[in-house]
């Protein structure tokens, strides 16, 4: 039986849902933008996201972007562990600060997770030379990320049939600060500006917890005047060394039917079946790796049911896909940033 936070966190209606589609395109749009997008009084959003937040239904978070600093790339793990030794292994592996999107599956057999190598020296020290050796450690596939698949930004898992109009979405993002636009939507930035130097780890780890924190609230963890604050999280974001994004609690909304799919398309495909693939709403993320299976994708559904038909109609109505590896995720141990305990968003790996 879920638990009454479970119960609770995932009772959500139509207005929760565009919220949060909303904060996923645009993570620090004020709240009086978002009501008036939404025909709701200012008040009502930030209840309701307060609210969403508190139970461990989202967290909106910034943190500096790795891809700014050369050298660095991004792999995706597939790892079989020695039996019982699954939940061990993932909770190390959630609480390292360069990994992410921790999950178990295939019934306990399989861990996933994505990895961030920045350096020469971390490649020689780091977790992709290490976990091989690891005693819980029967075997392990390394997948470099080549390019992520993004979509129009039309439809959202979130959302569901209650997506955002073009109009709303357009009024949302109309004269807004690129800062306040998610990931990729804001990364086109002038390359000679601001990098993320020492001290800005107080200023980081406050955005880590809290990437909608206003500037007196930073201003109070960082030490600095509101000024300060002010002008420099402006720069970071103007030179894209820093970035917006949100994690959101997917079983508490409902979808409890998680797969990591392996897709094997031809080179010469990949680029138009990825642009498919990425308006699909059903996907939370798709990319091309490489390796034998060269697309990989997370799928969100709220059953098997809806799994199978989304398998065996949409995917299978791309004839460039040449096979699907279908791995059921059993449990999510960390998401971008945050440890995730029974579902609920917990604290940030800082």
């Amino acid at each position: 039986m879920a638990s009454s936070k479970e119960t609770d966190s995932a009772a959500v209606d139509q207005l929760d849902r565009q919220i949060l589609q909303g904060l996923r395109l645009a993570p620090r749009v004020p709240f009086a933008r978002l009501a008036a997008v939404l025909a709701v009084s200012e008040q009502t959003v930030a209840r309701r996201y307060q609210r969403m937040r508190t139970r461990g239904l989202i967290r909106v978070f910034g943190q500096a972007d790795p891809e700014r600093l050369p050298g660095t790339t991004y792999w995706t793990l597939r790892i079989s562990c020695r039996p019982g030794t699954a939940a061990v292994t993932a909770q190390a592996l959630a609480r390292r600060t360069d990994t992410s999107w921790v999950t178990i599956g295939a019934g306990g057999a399989e861990l996933t997770c994505a990895v961030r190598v920045t350096a020469d020296h971390d490649r020689r020290e780091g977790l992709l030379h290490h976990l091989p050796r690891a005693t819980n450690v029967l075997s392990l596939s390394a997948h470099q990320v080549l390019h992520r698949f993004v979509g129009r930004g039309e439809t959202d898992w979130i959302a569901g049939d209650e997506q955002l109009s073009a109009d709303q979405r357009e009024q949302l993002l109309d004269g807004n600060d690129p800062g306040v636009r998610a990931g990729s939507e804001m990364r086109v930035t002038d390359e000679g500006g601001a990098r993320v130097e020492a001290g800005d780890r107080a200023l980081l780890a406050a955005l880590a917890r809290d990437g909608r924190a206003g500037y007196a609230a930073l201003a109070t963890v960082t030490g600095w005047t509101q000024r300060k604050v002010a002008l420099r999280l402006g720069a970071l974001i103007a030179a894209g060394a820093v970035y917006f994004d949100t994690e959101v609690a997917a079983s508490l909304m409902g979808f409890r039917s998680a797969a990591n799919l392996w897709l094997t398309v031809a080179p010469a495909d990949l680029a138009a079946v990825g642009a498919r693939l990425a308006d699909h709403r059903q996907l939370a993320w798709a990319a091309a790796v490489t390796g034998t299976a060269t697309i990989t994708a997370i799928a969100l559904c709220r059953d098997a049911e809806e799994l199978y038909r989304y398998l065996t109609t949409e995917v299978a109505a791309i004839p460039e896909i040449r096979t699907c590896e279908t791995v059921p995720v059993l449990s999510r141990v960390k998401h971008a940033v945050s440890l995730v305990d029974g579902g609920v968003l917990g604290e940030p790996v800082l």
